[in-house]
């Protein structure tokens, strides 16, 4: 990565950060020398004060023991009377608890200094503990590595010794003790170690100042060459270059070709800038977004549709690098790095956008992505990238609504047929049912509910029927308040008797807190009765047929699941085209009548299946509560 960054910098910056980098690092290898030197004394140092204080508390403690045996003529009759009497010594010597507060005080490092027996059971100490608690050797810590004594010093605190023993006879009686704090060490460290930074911070800042005036003085020939390049990349031709003497011979020489090849370019810029401003002509009457990348992944042309498939101005992405535009993170970024990346081109993949309401509101959901690379033929270096995005969705919606018309005109030449064989039947139907339900009326008083439900069931296939005759023209929907969970019910109550036929449990569930839409209850109801039937149908040997309403957000979902044999893959984009039917019996247009039908109230109706355990209907309506 640091490779990359320095290849693309500047010569001039890299031959200043090289400087520098180069300043950075005698001063760290300086320092890091200069700091073990350091360690290593202020370690060294310590240690040699805690041997010094610990022969100083030895040789105090047998000369007091030594005073102590002439003044009171003891004469020891055992190492058992011995350890006592020294340990009484040490314990009343109120000149011996002097010299170890003198000592403790006339060095920096050392943080305790005590007089022991042989078991640690402690005798005189400037901390007033009762048991000596044995710490690591200070020898370990001063014979470490730079990297472990400078972890060791600036880790937590932890506490090292030097120990004396006193001995009578060969037989350890005393033990005296000195121990070094790692904080004390620490504050002993941090004065030098910042003039240490302090040090090497300023030789940093002469260092940069430094590599800018080098630089500066290097490269300043070179300024008046740039500037003029500069201002034929903008198209600001002059008729020579400055010429200057400070840059010498060479510098002279390339400020006159220069100046020759200013007419040319001149009149190469105003060719580009002609044919620049065709394309952008073209470009904004294209609905795709159109975006081509040079050599370097850097985007020069974009069409006006890239503004709605990215979300910004053209003005603000042009140049960025094809990795800025399509960020390789993203799904569409991946694609096109990928592409890119192993020269494979990619046609019209379909690839989702992420949502962006703000700053595209009308962004599509998703789009087609091409990827063309171009390269020289000869050499095979690519030349650039071309980049075409096109909305799936209005893709989507034409060929929908073309596959719609051609069933609607199917379906137009078969309802001229069969008009007058169903129409008439049910005219003689119902007059008969109107005769038959006077003659009941009149004898019992009243009208069973059985012939209500008959006759109410043969209105509705009437006018079913005579929507089916006319399924290409715009029909006269009855629109009324419709609550779903009461419209599930009375379908469940007349899909009863088939379902009980075959055995199949009917389960109806509401989740949506009395959901209502505004819809033509009698198409509605043939819609999903068309679903319940086809589902019970599917379960020849029994099974559970589910009808369920349930809200989400502005939209009401309902839905019919059964547990058949699912609808294979192979004929799962055909289910709804007339005349297309898996029953040796079937008709093919219920489930037409159905989309029409979901159609004609601005719903939607989609399914998911899976072989051999069922099929779920999905149709979606916009909530009363959401217009």
């Amino acid at each position: 990565m640091l490779v990359g960054c320095l290849i693309s910098m500047s010569f001039r910056r890299r031959l200043s950060l090289s400087i520098v980098l180069l300043a950075l690092g005698l001063v760290v290898l300086v320092s890091t020398v200069y700091l073990r030197y350091l360690l290593r004394m202020q370690l060294q140092f310590a240690l040699r004060q805690a041997e010094l204080v610990a022969e100083q508390v030895q040789s105090a403690t047998l000369e007091s023991v030594r005073q102590q045996t002439e003044a009171q003529k003891f004469v020891s009759s055992g190492l058992a009377e011995s350890r006592e009497f020294w340990r009484r010594v040490v314990e009343e010597d109120a000149q011996l608890s002097e010299v170890l507060e003198t000592a403790l005080g006339s060095f920096d490092t050392i943080a305790e200094i005590a007089v022991t027996d042989e078991k640690g059971q402690m005798l005189l100490d400037t901390m007033g503990r009762q048991q000596w608690v044995n710490r690591a050797p200070l020898t370990d810590l001063a014979g470490r590595g730079f990297v472990a004594g400078l972890r060791a010093v600036y880790t937590p605190q932890r506490d090292y010794e030097v120990s004396r023993a006193l001995g009578y006879e060969g037989q350890v009686v005393l033990v005296a003790h000195v121990v070094v704090s790692s904080a004390l060490l620490r504050k002993q460290l941090d004065p030098q170690i910042r003039r240490l930074g302090a040090g090497a911070g300023l030789c940093m800042l002469v260092s940069l100042a430094l590599a800018v005036a080098f630089s500066r003085i290097v490269f300043r020939p070179l300024d008046g060459l740039g500037k003029a390049l500069e201002r034929m990349t903008r198209g600001e031709f002059s008729a020579s270059a400055p010429v200057s003497g400070a840059g010498g011979e060479e510098y002279q020489a390339i400020t006159s070709k220069l100046s020759l090849l200013g007419q040319p370019i001149r009149d190469a810029w105003e060719g580009v800038s002609s044919l620049r401003g065709n394309v952008e002509q073209l470009m904004r009457k294209l609905e795709d977004a159109v975006l081509l990348f040079d050599g370097d992944d850097r985007l020069i042309i974009a069409s006006a549709a890239a503004e709605a498939f990215l979300g910004r101005k053209r003005r603000e992405i042009m140049g960025e690098k094809l990795a800025e535009i399509f960020p390789p993170e993203t799904e569409l970024g991946a694609l096109v790095e990928s592409a890119v990346r192993l020269r494979q081109p990619i046609e019209e993949r379909l690839v989702p956008l992420s949502p962006d309401l703000e700053q595209a509101p009308r962004r599509p959901a998703q789009a087609l992505l091409s990827v063309e690379l171009m390269e020289d033929f000869s050499t095979h270096r690519s030349q650039g990238v071309l980049v075409v995005l096109r909305d799936a969705e209005t893709r989507n919606q034409i060929h929908t609504q073309v596959e719609v018309c051609n069933r609607l005109t199917a379906i137009s030449r078969l309802t001229g047929g069969v008009a007058h064989e169903i129409k008439n039947p049910l005219n003689a139907i119902a007059l008969h049912l109107e005769l038959l339900k006077n003659r009941v009326q009149a004898a019992e008083g009243q009208t069973p509910p059985e012939l209500e439900v008959i006759l109410r069931e043969l209105a509705r296939l009437d006018r079913v029927v005579k929507t089916f005759l006319d399924f290409t023209r715009p029909v006269d929907l009855r629109l009324s308040d419709v609550a779903l969970p009461g419209l599930v019910e009375e379908i469940a109550a007349l899909a009863g008797p088939e379902a009980l036929a075959r055995q199949v449990r009917i389960r109806v569930e509401d989740g949506s807190s009395g959901a209502r839409i505004n819809a033509d209850r009698d198409l509605l109801k043939q819609a999903v009765l068309n679903l319940a039937v086809n589902g019970i149908q599917a379960m020849p040997q029994g099974g559970e047929l589910g009808l369920a309403v349930t809200r989400e957000g502005p939209q009401v979902e309902l839905s019919v699941s059964d547990q058949g044999e699912g609808i294979a893959p192979e004929i799962r984009d055909k289910i709804f085209r007339l005349y297309f039917t898996t029953k040796e019996k079937g008709s093919g247009i219920g489930l037409a009548m159905t989309f029409r039908i979901v159609q004609l109230h601005n719903g939607t109706i989609d399914f998911s299946s899976e072989k051999g355990r069922g099929t779920t209907f999905r149709i979606r309506f916009p909530s009363m509560e959401a217009r």
